[in-house]
């Protein structure tokens, strides 16, 4: 295949994957012809009869005709190199309500125009994911905790509280293993039917887990919570699960805590109903076992429990310690310019150097990310190296605290860093579930001239349906993907995916995990701009 076959090749490929983008596309040369535009694009723009081949090196000015105002933005803004870029919300035009967004790439012009409706409708949906599971329609985690720790605060001058019981499936495994994956979906959502049914009107089931669900029983007596689990694990232990001719039992174990006055965190009564949970498995499993409300004696929830005052210390001790993490440039067009990922570890008292997840896991579950993200930041703004680019990873705790955008900027004055040297690195699970903190985050911090970098791309459900939201300037792919591009068809292609559809949109990619020489090889063949992992560069002190 000849060189211009390929490129005719290449152009097809892409605007096949653009067809199917939610929203419309067009790429305008600097010549100013238009060289990418979909059929959503001609559709909105007002040419719903034409092709949008159709357009194809034709000037702009043929797809743009009907919309005078933004042919206007373009010209006094773009064309003119008085701006790089412009943004045109809510333009009304022939009955539709556009939001048009406008960036000088380094080959032209980017424009991605949306319908509001459909984002309208979008962003509803995106909310309602960040508080509800896509399977089982239940409550997630963090949206169970809020709820709990709203009903303690409206029942603060109440003696009796309630109860909350953490269960775990028994036998569920196998059921995945011998019938799939969708037989193991289909049983979730059975058996949170069941739990449903079971509870009263008034209390709150969540899915907290693959298998695990939590429930608040409010102002409920430990007896009748005790009723109302032993009613749940009898259906579930004489439901009869049923997929193509296979018939499987299951079971639940099932830990009961009690929410009163005397716990310091209502976390401690999820933790403490997860401890007694794990202690009916260890039992005999199908069964119940009642925590001990006045001991909470378990050894589990002790370790957990003493990591408090282990971090706590550690930020007073400066016994936290900074890493860094080279990210390499992998093509010709990259900035020649240093960056590392700064990485967080913690010296114990014996010396020994700890990774994050010895005590992250107690971070989080107990409201100290914050103080270690300001640690993190503060240290990192106190050692910048010029010409140096340095990635710093944000918590869902720190992005949804309203004076964080001012500590920065404090510390950017005090430590007189140069904002352009900084990319604040969040995940995408974070980024949905905080989705309003995080655009009102980042249009705060990116004024100033800090970068975003969506972490661990690729792992959510919707991956591509709502990156377009997300105001970042980095897309890091996950590396659960980069390790196995070499042997795995399925891999490869996930990781071209997304580099792909980041480049339509402008983004930088980031490849995590590169092992090996063949990783990087298979990157560059890809043409991912960056690549992070052990072969590129072992992670060493800051």
């Amino acid at each position: 295949m000849s060189q211009n076959e390929q490129s005719i090749a290449l152009h097809q490929y892409l605007n096949s994957i653009i067809t199917n983008i939610p929203f419309g596309i067009v790429t305008i040369a600097k010549d100013l012809d238009i060289t990418m535009v979909n059929s959503f694009a001609v559709y909105l723009l007002g040419h719903k009869e034409t092709s949008p081949s159709a357009f194809v090196d034709l000037s702009y000015k043929n797809l743009f005709d009907l919309t005078h105002k933004l042919v206007e933005k373009f010209e006094t803004e773009i064309i003119s190199g008085k701006e790089r870029k412009f943004n045109l919300n809510y333009y009304e035009f022939n009955n539709k309500i556009l939001n048009i967004k406008c960036r000088s790439t380094l080959y032209g012009t980017l424009f991605i125009i949306e319908n509001y409706t459909k984002q309208a409708k979008l962003e509803k949906e995106l909310e309602h994911k960040a508080h509800y599971d896509d399977l089982t329609q239940l409550l997630k985690r963090p949206e169970f905790e809020e709820r709990l720790q709203r009903f303690k605060e409206r029942n603060a001058n109440k003696e009796m509280l309630g109860a909350v019981v953490f269960m775990d499936l028994d036998r569920f495994k196998p059921v995945n293993d011998s019938a799939g994956h969708k037989a193991g979906d289909a049983l979730l959502q059975a058996v949170a039917e069941i739990m449903q049914n079971t509870i009263r009107e008034r209390d709150t089931l969540a899915r907290v887990g693959g298998d695990e669900f939590v429930m608040l029983l409010e102002n409920c007596p430990l007896n009748r919570a005790i009723e109302i689990t032993e009613k749940i694990r009898k259906e579930i232990d004489e439901f009869v699960f049923i997929w193509e001719n296979q018939t499987f039992n299951i079971g639940v174990s099932a830990g009961i805590s009690e929410v009163t006055h005397k716990l310091p965190c209502v976390l401690d009564a999820i933790n403490i109903a997860d401890q007694a949970c794990l202690i009916a498995k260890q039992e005999g499993r199908n069964r119940i076992h009642i925590a001990d409300k006045n001991l909470y004696n378990s050894k589990n929830y002790k370790e957990e429990i003493s990591w408090i005052n282990i971090i706590n210390k550690a930020l007073t001790d400066d016994d936290f310690i900074l890493y860094k993490q080279k990210i390499q440039a992998l093509n010709t067009f990259s900035p020649t310019i240093s960056h590392y990922e700064l990485l967080l570890r913690l010296k114990d008292e014996n010396g020994k150097i700890l990774s994050p997840a010895a005590f992250m896991p107690a971070a989080e579950r107990y409201e100290l990310m914050y103080k270690i993200d300001k640690w993190v930041i503060t240290t990192a703004f106190q050692n910048i190296q010029k010409d140096t680019h340095y990635s710093i990873n944000l918590s869902g705790q720190t992005m949804s605290t309203p004076d964080f955008s001012n500590f920065i900027i404090e510390l950017e004055k005090k430590y007189k860093v140069n904002p352009a040297q900084i990319i604040f690195e969040i995940t995408e699970t974070m980024a949905i579930k905080f989705l309003k903190n995080m655009r009102i985050l980042i249009a705060n911090l990116q004024k100033r001239g800090y970068s975003f970098s969506l972490d661990d791309f690729g792992t959510g459900l919707s991956s591509y349906e709502y990156l377009k939201t997300m105001p970042v300037a980095y897309l890091k792919i996950d590396g659960v993907f980069t390790k196995e591009i070499v042997k795995d068809k399925v891999s490869y292609a996930m990781v071209k995916s997304i580099n792909e559809i980041g480049h339509v949109m402008g983004l930088k990619t980031i490849a995590e995990f590169t092992e090996n020489k063949e990783i990087l090889d298979t990157l560059k063949e890809i043409g991912v701009d960056y690549a992070q992992g052990y072969f590129v560069h072992k992670p060493d002190a800051l």
